[in-house]
Formats: structure tokens, sequence, C-alpha cells
């Protein structure tokens, strides 16, 4: 009777071992899935966010004369670099801010071409350098220009 006995709780510990690591092997799997889901919603957001920036800087460029200065009007937050070039810092929540506190850099650069104003854009993380997004846009200006 007592080999019988003995026998069956070494049975049940054996079979309540396997459960457990069935089921922290499982729980492992799920934390795994729910990590690469939150990163990949981030990075989605971060790329959702950089398109709407640099559609709206293309958009401004297309809806003015397309020179600086008049770009330079509807995003006074911007800092000018040269005739050719300006630069806006964004926080977190992609919110223009200062460069000390920003997380996120768009740059914007303009290249005449004759009567074609070429504006590249660039969207990028500035803790590690790396582009969210890039834009070339262009614009007829009906007068030759550079």
């Amino acid at each position: 009777m007592n080999d019988v006995g003995r026998s069956r709780s070494s049975l049940f510990l054996m079979e309540m071992i396997i459960t457990v690591l069935f089921f922290s092997l499982a729980s492992a799997i799920c934390v795994k899935s729910f990590v690469n889901a939150h990163l990949i919603g981030k990075e989605t957001m971060e790329l959702n966010h950089a398109v709407a920036i640099a559609s709206g800087y293309a958009e401004v460029m297309r809806g003015t004369d397309g020179d600086i200065d008049s770009i330079m009007a509807v995003y006074p937050e911007a800092i000018k670099g040269d005739d050719s070039y300006f630069t806006e810092f964004f926080d977190a929540n992609f919110n223009p801010c200062d460069a000390d506190k920003a997380v996120y850099v768009g740059d914007v650069t303009l290249t005449p071409n004759g009567a074609i104003q070429n504006m590249h854009i660039k969207i990028a993380r500035i803790e590690d350098s790396s582009i969210i997004y890039e834009l070339d846009a262009t614009k007829y200006m009906n007068r030759p220009k550079g």
C-alpha cells in the first residue's frame, strides 16, 4: 500500500512539474508577442507622424511661391540654416519644441533647378540618427530661379 501511495504522489508531482513548465513556456511566448506588438505599434506611430509632417512641408511648398521665406512663415518654430535649408525639432509626441528637448528632427533642403524647385525632406530620430521617413517633392515655379 505504501508503494502505491508513493507512486501516485510522484506521478502527480511529475504531472504538476510538466504543467508548470508548459505554462511558463506559453507565458514566455505571450510576453514576447506583446513586446513585439508594442514595438511595432511605436514604429507605426512614428512613421505616421513623420509622413504627416513631411507631407505638410511639401504641401506648403506647393501652396506658396516655393521659396524658403514663404515656407518659414508657416513654420515659425523652424530654424533657418541658409537660403536653401531649414530644420525643425519635435518632442516625443511630435510637437514642435526646442533643440534641447527634441527627440525627432525634420530637415528640409530646397534646391532650385531652373524653373523647378526641388525639396528633400528627412524626418529622423535624434538619439540614433536613424531616418524614419524621406520625401522628395517638386514644384514648377513658372520662372527660372537659381
